[in-house]
């Protein structure tokens, strides 16, 4: 009996799609990754590291106090003449220059040298204020108006002495008395502002009402004294 002839052995061939997935299994392994997709795997994403650069700011140390020295007796010692010249360039604002003078005389004297010339270059404004030409004074009206002057230039010592002379020519002007009780009250004088001015009341009862409208009796503003005078009562 015969056997039915054999198909001659020989190699298979591949299939189409086994073909294809043996080149893609090929392209995945020589496929690489990027420099710049292994950069950002490795280093992470920008969100993370600006976390971390603000947990960082966080726990820095905060900053040492200021220590604060206290000032030294020649610091304390010099801010106190600045406050005198301070105090004696406002007497020279105000036209008070013989207390202008005097405070300025005592910071040539015993000031810090710097204060010392400044305080000698006011002192000499003082100086040129105060400095008056010679006047031919006779009537008591002459030393009353110029006395007026001066106490209006803040000269309150100067004035009281032109003041005392028209007074003592004629005693019985009520004007002089008016104007020497506002002298010495701008001088503080209480005692002698109240004797002239009760004076002035006495010569002529006009005084009275200019008194009470006056600022230059704002230093008697307290002495009870000067409320009765001005303001008498009047009988029931």
């Amino acid at each position: 009996m015969k056997r039915p002839a054999s198909k001659p052995k020989g190699k298979k061939q591949p299939s189409k799609s086994s073909a294809k997935s043996r080149t893609g299994q090929r392209a995945a392994r020589s496929v690489k990754p990027s420099r710049e997709s292994a950069g950002k795997v490795k280093h992470g994403s920008p969100k993370v590291a600006s976390s971390k650069a603000a947990q960082g700011k966080k726990t820095q140390a905060p900053p040492p106090p200021v220590i604060r020295r206290k000032p030294t007796a020649d610091e304390i010692a010099y801010q106190n003449m600045l406050a005198q010249f301070e105090a004696a360039v406002k007497l020279l604002n105000d036209n008070h220059f013989a207390k202008a003078r005097g405070a300025f005389e005592k910071l040539v004297a015993t000031a810090a040298p710097d204060l010392a010339q400044r305080a000698r270059m006011y002192l000499n404004v003082c100086n040129q204020r105060m400095a008056r030409p010679a006047v031919q004074l006779k009537s008591p009206e002459d030393h009353y108006n110029y006395g007026v002057q001066l106490s209006n230039q803040g000269m309150l010592d100067e004035a009281e002495e032109y003041l005392k002379k028209a007074l003592k020519l004629a005693p019985h002007l009520d004007y002089v008395h008016y104007a020497l009780a506002s002298t010495c009250a701008l001088r503080e004088n209480a005692e002698q502002a109240m004797e002239h001015l009760e004076h002035a009341i006495g010569l002529n009862s006009r005084n009275r009402y200019l008194a009470q409208n006056d600022p230059d009796f704002s230093s008697l503003n307290e002495d009870p004294r000067f409320t009765e005078l001005l303001y008498p009562e009047k009988p029931v």
